[in-house]
């Protein structure tokens, strides 16, 4: 016979998941508002790679948000815990819209993401990809940091989202940089407009990589409401341990690279020739790191 706290526990493990999976569902029905396009048109009638990349780290992020939601202390009753669990969501689908625009008009300036994924960019479709799964660990970071459903949780998780894109951007921006000057100053943006899937790759990687060390400086700040001066030392405290944590993941992982792959030249095998594999260990080499620092620290 089962008691009232093994139906309660039951219960809310049953909302949970039922939410998960309408929100996921809703990801793939409500794709065309968050990517601009007709996705049925897209994915059977175009067989659109690029854009089901791009889906598939949608989908991901959704669940890496929702995960954070219902990963910490539940509600007492059903009702709260369930509007607790919606809410997130459907701040955590408006956060991945802003972060989707804010991509391709700031971090990706030089080129429409949206038209290289009509066009069936799998760079591209692999960079938006990599985007959304950043956003859905930062944002899985940042709820956790921030647990409850009050006005403040709510702020802190939309702020703290917004300082992830500083980050976000200064890792887009270093890529660029290094590019450049071993090409003479050619640009990555264009690189990748053009098709290169290993840079697209060795990006994604290092962008993962750093979106999982900047989610643990949640561990190194403790989240204490307060006034405004006591809270913007707060999210700057934050914000400056995510960079310093990106710095840490970004030397740690190129020094790493060197020895992995000591006698190839991964300049000439992934920017020119495009090898694929050699930016897959580039790229799960920025991943590695960047669970072993949240591990250590988040």
């Amino acid at each position: 016979m089962l008691d009232s706290l093994t139906w309660w526990m039951w219960g809310i493990i049953a909302l949970d998941l039922a939410v998960a999976a309408a929100a996921i569902c809703v990801m793939r029905y409500g794709a065309g508002l968050l990517f601009g396009v007709d996705t049925k048109d897209e994915l059977a009638e175009k067989d659109n790679f690029a854009f089901g990349i791009a889906l598939a780290g949608g989908m991901a992020a959704v669940a890496l948000i929702l995960a954070g939601v219902v990963s910490g202390e539940a509600s007492v009753a059903w009702s709260t815990e369930l509007g607790t669990v919606v809410i997130y969501a459907v701040v955590g689908l408006v956060l991945l819209k802003i972060g989707i625009l804010i991509n391709d008009a700031i971090i990706f300036h030089r080129f429409s993401i949206r038209d290289a994924l009509g066009e069936k960019n799998i760079a591209a479709g692999t960079v938006q990809a990599a985007n959304l799964l950043a956003l859905g660990v930062l944002i899985n970071g940042a709820i956790g940091w921030a647990e409850g459903v009050s006005w403040q949780s709510l702020l802190s998780v939309a702020l703290i989202f917004f300082l992830s894109q500083v980050v976000l951007l200064g890792v887009t921006r270093l890529r660029s940089a290094i590019y450049a000057r071993r090409h003479d100053g050619a640009r990555l943006q264009l690189a990748i407009e053009g098709g290169n899937a290993a840079l697209a790759i060795r990006y994604a990687g290092h962008l993962l990589g750093t979106a999982l060390a900047a989610s643990s400086a949640s561990g190194m700040v403790g989240y204490l409401p307060g006034t405004a001066l006591e809270l913007a030392i707060l999210y700057g405290t934050w914000l400056a341990w995510a960079v310093v944590l990106a710095v840490v993941l970004s030397v740690l992982s190129i020094i790493a690279q060197r020895v992995v792959l000591l006698g190839i030249d991964m300049v000439e095998e992934v920017d020119d020739q495009q090898n694929i594999g050699v930016a897959a260990i580039e790229a799960a080499i920025f991943i590695g790191f960047g669970l072993v620092i949240t591990g250590v620290l988040g």
